[in-house]
């Protein structure tokens, strides 16, 4: 089995340049809507109760969720998108979303520290699964020198852990490479 790593990308001119966006349809619109504004602090380009393009940065639309009154819930079982994940460039910024979202009632499903990222997992509405996740190295020499460990090789799912400890851990002042790194917070 060969160890994992991170792969060198191909030239630019070869690969798109960036993910654009993801499309959703919807019988729940205003829920849907009303919850990705929430999660990832969203604003609406467009909105007619209809369609509702969202954007959270320079992008003109990061998702677009279209309301279909006729669409039904996917089979859990069928073979598909299994999640959508969003990165936050710090644990405080993953801290700071936990925080935000936990006081409008919204709150992960499961945390897991997969060794090069740590990530809080929702659902959304419809039951479409959201990560919100950090990387756990800064730099890309970092994270293939993790790799190199073998330790995804030893444990490619990681371990699950306890938000309310990572956010006790950060309030306490334990350096973030620290919290990242270590199974402080199972």
């Amino acid at each position: 089995m060969e160890t994992a790593r991170l792969i060198e990308p191909e030239p630019a001119h070869l690969r798109p340049s960036r993910f654009s966006h993801l499309v959703l349809k919807t019988p729940q619109f205003d829920k849907m809507t009303r919850w990705y504004k929430t999660v990832l602090a969203a604003k609406p380009m467009f909105e007619n109760g209809v369609l509702c393009f969202l954007s959270y940065d320079e992008e003109h639309h990061r998702v677009m969720i279209g309301n279909d009154p006729s669409a039904t819930p996917r089979d859990t079982k069928a073979a598909g998108v299994v999640h959508f994940a969003y990165a936050v460039e710090t644990l405080e910024d993953l801290v700071a979303a936990y925080l935000r979202l936990k006081d409008v009632g919204i709150v992960p499903d499961h945390c897991i520290n997969h060794g090069f990222t740590t990530s809080l997992y929702y659902f959304d509405p419809d039951g479409n699964e959201v990560e919100l996740q950090v990387d756990n190295q800064k730099t890309r020499e970092e994270m293939d020198a993790w790799f190199a460990t073998g330790a995804f090789d030893r444990n490619f799912v990681g371990f699950s852990f306890d938000p309310e400890r990572m956010v006790a851990l950060h309030r306490e002042g334990i350096p973030e490479d620290q919290i990242l790194q270590q199974e402080l917070y199972r």
